[in-house]
This record gives structure tokens, sequence and C-alpha cells, in this order.
């Protein structure tokens, strides 16, 4: 397995040529719901300019217009120059109860064709590449556990000592691994989200946009 770090703007400035160090590869949040994360730029440029594979990742909010938000996100990528070389883009799957509230299972069904409608447009907009999704089994569960998004690669949250994640129904497999959100990374004040690659070297190039 393949070591990496994902961040978004409230941790600040990232130490990315010590995080390169010791990592394979990052993901940066690109948006939150229907605004772009304040740091996404200088975490890719940072990424870019040590060799780090790096993917953006947008966290989907319930509460939001869809449509805005994957207008937002393509934004975000077409300034960073998103394409050759990159890792594909992530939609964060997950309840936000601290500023969204309670889940509410009765909004299962948009929010669900909100999830499509996003992955359509970038897989749109962006061609070459196959859009990633994460979550945790126990919130796949509560949106009536969906099929046929088992199409996309899998980065799934289980913070466990177990060598195996729980996953949500429907993949078999995972590609990316998030063990843990309170690490603490060289590079990176505070703690900070780690994750695992299923593959190695040439698997993970593999799975960059050509």
């Amino acid at each position: 397995m393949l070591n990496g770090i994902d961040v978004h703007d409230g941790q600040g400035d990232v130490g990315w040529r010590t995080v390169a160090a010791h990592s394979q590869f990052a993901f940066i949040r690109g948006a939150y719901g229907d605004r772009a994360d304040a740091r996404y730029q200088d975490n890719y440029e940072g990424c870019k300019a040590n060799g780090l594979p790096v993917g953006l990742y947008h966290f989907f909010r319930a509460t939001r217009d869809a449509q805005k938000q994957a207008d937002v996100m393509c934004g975000v990528l077409e300034t960073v120059g998103f394409g050759t070389g990159d890792l594909s883009p992530v939609i964060d799957v997950e309840d936000n109860p601290h500023y969204d509230g309670p889940w509410n299972t009765a909004n299962n069904g948009k929010y669900l064709a909100g999830l499509q409608l996003w992955l359509s447009q970038i897989a749109h907009t962006f061609p070459k590449c196959k859009p990633i999704v994460y979550t945790r089994a126990d919130f796949w569960r509560t949106l009536g556990a969906p099929g046929g998004f088992d199409q996309y690669p899998l980065w799934v949250a289980h913070y466990t000592h177990n060598p195996q994640p729980l996953l949500p129904g429907g993949w078999e497999s995972y590609s990316f691994w998030q063990f843990s959100a309170s690490a603490q990374v060289d590079g990176v004040s505070g703690g900070c989200d780690v994750n695992r690659f299923l593959g190695d070297d040439v698997l993970l190039h593999s799975m960059l946009v050509p």
C-alpha cells in the first residue's frame, strides 16, 4: 500500500515539500458546498511542485443547490488546469450535522439525484477522467445503499485498527482508504486525515488522468 493525506483550507499553510518526503499522493479540498476552498490553488500548486499525484475533492452538501455545486467544482478544476497526471475528482458523500443539521432520510432521493448530476457533469466536462466516490458504510446505508455507483472507484472512510475497512454496499473493493482523521503528519499543523492506496506505484499511476 501507498500512503497519502487529504487537507482543506482550515489547516492553513501546508509544507508540501515535507509532506512529499513521506507521502505518495494527496487529495485537497476543491470545494465545500457552493463555495471554493480558500486554499485549493495553493495546495494544488504545492503538490505539483513537489511531484505528488494530487486529486481535488468536493464536500457535497444536501442544503445547497446541486447544479451550483457542480458548476463551482468545474470552475475550480478549470482554474488549476486539472488534467494529465492528476487523480480524478472526488465527490465527498457524507452527512454534515454540525452545519446542516441531522440527516433527514426524506431528502435521500433529492440528494442522490444531486450526486448523479455532479458525477455526470464532471465526466462530461472532463471526459478523460472517472470520478471517485468518497463515503463510509453507515452513511451509505442511511442513503439506502443505492445501486449503480459501484462503477466509480471508491475512497472509503473507516477509522479502525482492523486490517481492512468496512465497505459500503455495492462495492467489492476500494482504491483509497481514509483510516484516520487525527494523525500527526510532518508539514501539516494539527490533526490530519491519512489514507492508504490499495496498490503500488504502477497501479496508482494507472489511475492518473492520461
